[in-house]
């Protein structure tokens, strides 16, 4: 979130799903919170994104501090993306999150493949 918007939640589960609402962030900061990913890692992961889409999300997320893009090479070309220590803050979020997916995925009447990346 800008903070130069400030804006004024009454409820803390509120505060944390305004940060990472949109439909592509929770995976994305799921798939970040094992190791470092290229852009086309994600692309690989979430084929039904579209580019510009995903390119949205990341800068958003960037935006937010939630991660940063690292430079692999001394020439620029090979950019990872990365949690931030802010963005490594919401691990224990995220498990609890996927764990309750886990566990309720049948009651819901969704497939689970286990391939999420982050496990």
């Amino acid at each position: 979130m800008n903070h130069s918007q400030r804006k004024t939640f009454v409820c803390p589960v509120d505060v944390t799903l305004n940060l990472i609402h949109g439909k592509w962030k929770p995976m994305i900061l799921w798939l970040l919170s094992t190791r470092h990913r290229r852009f086309s890692d994600f692309q690989t992961a979430m084929p039904q994104v579209a580019h510009k889409v995903l390119s949205q999300q990341l800068r958003q997320l960037e935006a937010d501090g939630l991660i940063c893009r690292v430079t692999r090479d001394a020439r620029g070309q090979h950019m990872d993306y990365q949690l931030t220590g802010f963005g490594r803050s919401l691990r224990p979020a995220l498990n609890v999150l996927a764990n309750w997916g886990k566990t309720h995925h049948r009651a819901l009447g969704v497939e689970y493949g286990g391939s999420g990346g982050g496990d």
